[in-house]
């Protein structure tokens, strides 16, 4: 029975270890990509803009519509006429209103002619939609930098646990080997009590790290819309990639290249054109009207050219005056256009900090890093010494914790400098203008 139950235990282990899908940090960022709503959401904005474009473009296009009527009517118009009570007894006799039908059909065909404001209205909405693709990017920029993210908080995470784990295997070697020196009779009880507090100490910090690890995982699934609790195991490390940029070389390729200013710059365009939309409306215009059609009394006259009825009318509107409301709209325009004008500004000084921040960043994780890995060798070297010392009684249980400590915390300062360096890469490729994935 005990073997069917390692059997079955030893099945579920390796069923839920296989479970867990093998994720690249490229990986990552394209299932973020697919499913991320603030990238679908950029997708559905341009099919809205699309169709502002079909309705721009139908102004300069014929609204041409098919009616047929049929009514029944009994006009007593006549007698009510004021004079009708001077007409002959039997001439007003005669002039008894009776039912009668009508049936018409025709089409009525209307086309703008000449606008000042359709042209500019049309070339608005083909603006928009560049504008659109632009977002589209921006989200897209912006999705892959989270993803990114999230995936180096999860290696540096698991990294954190690594170590902290090889800590509690120390303390637990110590454990066991100051109660072997106390069985002797060459240890103390406190110095056996001091060692398993230390090892209980260590399994609470052990314990937090694996739920960091768990908030980790959570928030990059979170970031590709999974379930928060779907397993994965990266596979990438927070390796140190080179990468290099001067201050005024990357502040131009971002004052170019990032999508939130070139959306800015096409917002202003488009607020620019909207503005001679606006002053349209106190313009001349030209219009075509139109219909042709049959209107009979019998159905049977329908197809006879004779009851034949058409109009055509081209009309010119000269505004004379409105009220000043053409004047309020071009101003309204105009203070919008003058609004996204300023927004440019500001971003443009944020762009310059921000490129400015990320550099900082790269390069004190660069001077960090090369200081770090000696760091860690030197702590892992005065490590190992000190506790052959202290198997030998030439070292204190002091001596061995401070040695432990210094490496933990060499081993964990050089984590932290290869998680900023990716995160900063990342940051600077981004505020760049450039795909934030190496």
């Amino acid at each position: 029975m005990r073997t069917v139950l390692i059997l079955l235990i030893s099945i579920f282990s390796l069923a839920g270890t296989a479970a867990a899908q093998s994720l690249s940090r490229a990986e990552a960022v394209t299932e973020a990509l697919a499913a991320n709503p603030t990238v679908k959401l950029s997708l559905e904005q341009v099919a809205l803009l699309e169709g502002r474009i079909l309705e721009a473009r139908a102004d300069a296009l014929p609204d041409i519509t098919w009616n047929t009527l049929a009514s029944r009517f009994r006009d007593p118009s006549l007698l009510n006429s004021p004079g009708f009570d001077a007409f002959p007894p039997e001439f007003r006799d005669a002039l008894v209103p009776i039912p009668a039908n009508v049936i018409a059909t025709f089409a009525d065909v209307r086309q703008t002619l000449f606008s000042f404001k359709l042209g500019k209205a049309l070339e608005a909405a083909k603006a928009a939609r560049v504008a659109g693709d632009q977002d589209v990017e921006r989200a897209r920029q912006l999705t892959a930098l989270d993803a990114i993210r999230a995936y180096n908080q999860l290696l540096f995470a698991i990294e954190q646990l690594r170590v902290i784990q090889t800590n509690v295997q120390s303390r637990q070697t110590h454990v066991d080997f100051a109660r072997k020196r106390r069985a002797a009779g060459v240890a103390t009880e406190l110095e056996v009590l001091r060692a398993e507090v230390d090892l209980e100490n260590a399994r609470a910090e052990s314990r937090r790290a694996e739920n960091e690890v768990a908030q980790a995982r959570a928030t990059l699934n979170t970031v590709m819309v999974r379930p928060t609790r779907a397993p994965l195991t990266p596979t990438d490390t927070l390796a140190v990639v080179p990468f290099e940029a001067e201050f005024e070389a990357a502040v131009q390729e971002a004052l170019t290249a990032r999508p939130e200013l070139q959306l800015l710059r096409t917002q202003e365009r488009v607020r620019t054109l909207l503005i001679d939309v606006a002053s349209g409306d106190a313009k001349p215009s030209i219009d075509f009207t139109g219909s042709y059609g049959l209107s009979v009394r019998r159905p049977r006259n329908l197809f006879d050219l004779d009851f034949s009825r058409w109009t055509a009318t081209v009309n010119v509107a000269v505004p004379l005056f409105d009220g000043w409301r053409t004047k309020g709209r071009v101003a309204q325009a105009r203070a919008d256009r003058n609004t996204v004008t300023e927004q440019i500004a500001a971003l443009e000084s944020q762009v310059r900090l921000e490129v400015q921040t990320a550099l900082d960043a790269l390069a004190l994780a660069n001077s960090t890093i090369s200081a770090a890995e000696l760091n860690v060798t030197q702590a892992r070297r005065a490590n190992e010494m000190t506790e052959a010392n202290y198997k030998l009684g030439a070292a204190t249980q002091l001596d061995v914790v401070d040695a432990l400590q210094a490496l933990r915390q060499a081993e964990i300062t050089r984590n932290l400098a290869l998680y900023t360096h990716a995160n900063a890469r990342a940051t600077l490729r981004f505020v760049m203008g450039r795909n934030p994935l190496d």
